[in-house]
Parts: C-alpha cells; structure tokens; sequence
C-alpha cells in the first residue's frame, strides 16, 4: 500500500458485533471484537450497515485510531475522539502492511 492510499470496507452488524467481508482477500466474515465494535457502535448507532474508509495519512474530515501497544501480532488503539479503545487483529496488516502508529478513518451510514 502506499502512504497516502484509502481503502474502503463494508461493514455489517452481526447480532452486536460489526463485520465485514472481502471476497477478494478470502476475507468473510471477520468480526471487530475486544472494543472495536463499541467504538464503530459508538459512531453508527442507528444503523446496521456502514461504510469505512481509512489510510495511514490524515485526510479531511478523519478520526484517529491512536496506537497504545502491539499484542498478539495485532494492536491495541484509542480512538481519540471518544477515547474508546479496541483491539485490531492482524489482518490489518494484510491492508496497512504493518501496524501503523496511527489509522486514520471515516465513517458514513444512513439510517
């Protein structure tokens, strides 16, 4: 991935836990656990279907996934602007290619 490069996924609410799936990537079904899916919660109250869009550069309008430390080949982050924090797996590194210092994201839903 490069630097500036934005990906997008989109995520589907599973009982209480968002997911989503990445046909191209063999990716169905992975679930935000550990907080993750309270801090999308926390930003998509009302709806169960959302899109994300984040990169490894700030761009306008973003949030921050602040990295706290790196446990179990994923990482712990707090999200800045609500100062929840949740756990991202290691298949973030099949889209960051590493465990960045900082993700930065967006959300849009509609209810």
């Amino acid at each position: 991935m490069n630097n500036n490069s934005m990906l997008q996924l989109s995520l589907y609410k599973s009982n209480t836990t968002w997911a989503f799936d990445d046909e191209k990537r063999s990716i169905i079904s992975e679930p935000f656990v550990m907080g993750m899916s309270e801090i999308i919660t926390h930003y998509v109250p009302d709806s169960d279907r959302c899109e994300v869009i984040f990169s490894k550069e700030k761009f306008p309008g973003c949030r921050t996934l602040q990295l706290l430390n790196e446990e179990c080949n994923g990482g712990w982050y707090r999200d800045q602007d609500s100062t929840l924090q949740g756990w991202l797996c290691p298949v973030t590194r099949v889209y960051l290619n590493e465990i960045p210092d900082n993700i930065f994201y967006s959300i849009n839903y509609s209810k």
